[in-house]
């Protein structure tokens, strides 16, 4: 598994600066350290730090997985980040799908589930300015693609997204979310996150306010939000983490 900037661009059809490591602490904190100007991609197959949401870390063992941050000049406005997650879940799951036979699904918000378990997970990001001004977003995807073994916490939900070209991978991931987010105001990946959704008509589990719920998943909103219905009522929820409840 070697990660090769000409190859990646070869699938871009818009120059990108490919900024390529052995090993880093995590591509996300590189795209922060970096001043790099326009679309710009760092990517690894190690990371010593990996980073997932809410301060969770990212295992990100060495050459089994692919790990990259794309970091995208920021045309949208703040409150469509969660937007950028769902166009990066889509676009992982399409350059999947034409590079093997897995058909990948999504678990709100930002999780890529293969036969159950976790397969991939997307880590945004606003980057600001000297003035404190949002100057870019960030777009972290880390991959599991042949990792076999995993930490006991992570074992029981982890799974992998099989034997597929590493730099064939980064580079349609990277020209389709690039397309996404061009057209960010055109709602249409947004009906296809929803025929990925892990979660819609399922039971799930979640903290609001520090009060539990159990709820049934009943939507994605225009926003990407997840509507749940408890209860009778509806209440979309535009942050947090929810863990589907098995069906016994």
């Amino acid at each position: 598994m070697k990660l090769n900037p000409e190859k990646i661009q070869a699938y871009c059809s818009d120059p990108v600066t490919i900024r390529v490591y052995d090993s880093i602490d995590s591509t996300n904190n590189e795209a922060k350290r970096r001043t790099d100007s326009g679309v710009c991609l760092y990517a690894t197959t190690h990371q010593t730090a990996g980073r997932g949401r809410r301060g969770h870390s990212f295992y990100s063992p060495k050459d089994t997985g692919l790990y990259m941050t794309l970091s995208l000049p920021l045309s949208a406005p703040t409150a469509s980040v969660q937007k950028i997650t769902c166009a990066a879940a889509v676009a992982v799951c399409e350059a999947v799908d034409t590079l093997s036979e897995i058909r990948p699904m999504i678990k709100w918000v930002n999780d890529i589930y293969v036969d159950g378990k976790k397969a991939a997970g997307i880590l945004t990001e606003l980057v600001s300015d000297i003035s404190n001004h949002p100057r870019a977003v960030i777009v972290g995807i880390g991959m599991n693609l042949c990792t076999k073994r995993f930490p006991d916490e992570f074992a029981a939900n982890a799974g992998n997204l099989g034997e597929i070209e590493i730099n064939a991978l980064c580079g349609t991931i990277t020209a389709k979310l690039i397309d996404y987010y061009r057209r960010l105001d055109n709602n249409s990946f947004l009906e296809k996150y929803k025929k990925r959704s892990f979660c819609i008509g399922r039971t799930v589990r979640y903290t609001q306010n520090d009060l539990p719920h159990i709820a049934i998943a009943v939507n994605i909103d225009a926003d990407g939000g997840l509507v749940v219905e408890e209860n009778g009522a509806r209440t979309t929820l535009n942050s947090g983490e929810i863990s589907i409840i098995p069906i016994e």
